[in-house]
């Protein structure tokens, strides 16, 4: 499977790429006077200039939390994960949802934490202890949150 690619609006060129490349550790590609072009962990992402965001704030909630149900990011490996998560707390980095695990006991189990870029678009960073969680379901609660609980004692 080849790299994904994004694009996304912004409101501060300025801006976005120090967050990008600052806390989030992207290089910068080709820009355009109107656009910037980040290696987002081998991915291709570009972040598009806009008069206007678009307003995405109250329209959807995530373990409680208000969280644009337009949100992307990365599935990082389980230590990968926590280093950057010590990493951004470190750095002060305000969070919209703190890092915490989701869904514990269950088979989609999975730790994750949400933040900002300063357009106010939302990035999840998310890991599984068990990578093969990542699409996985109890047979018959495909439905469920968190797809399901898991009833045997060696899980994370």
């Amino acid at each position: 499977m080849r790299p994904f690619h994004l694009a996304f609006p912004v409101n501060n060129l300025t801006d976005t790429e120090r967050f990008y490349v600052d806390i989030i550790g992207c290089s910068i590609g080709r820009r355009t006077p109107t656009s910037i072009n980040f290696n987002f962990h081998g991915h291709q992402i570009v972040a598009h200039l806009v008069d206007q965001m678009p307003d995405n704030t109250n329209s959807g909630q995530i373990d409680g939390k208000q969280v644009p149900p337009f949100h992307f990011g990365l599935v990082m490996e389980w230590q990968q994960w926590h280093q950057f998560r010590d990493y951004l707390e470190h750095k002060d980095v305000d969070f919209r949802l703190k890092p915490h695990i989701r869904y514990p006991g269950k088979i989609g189990e999975q730790a994750t934490m949400f933040l900002d870029d300063p357009s106010g678009n939302s990035l999840e960073f998310k890991s599984f202890f068990d990578d093969s969680r990542l699409f996985a379901t109890v047979a018959g609660m495909e439905s469920e949150i968190g797809g399901g609980k898991i009833n045997h004692p060696n899980t994370q």
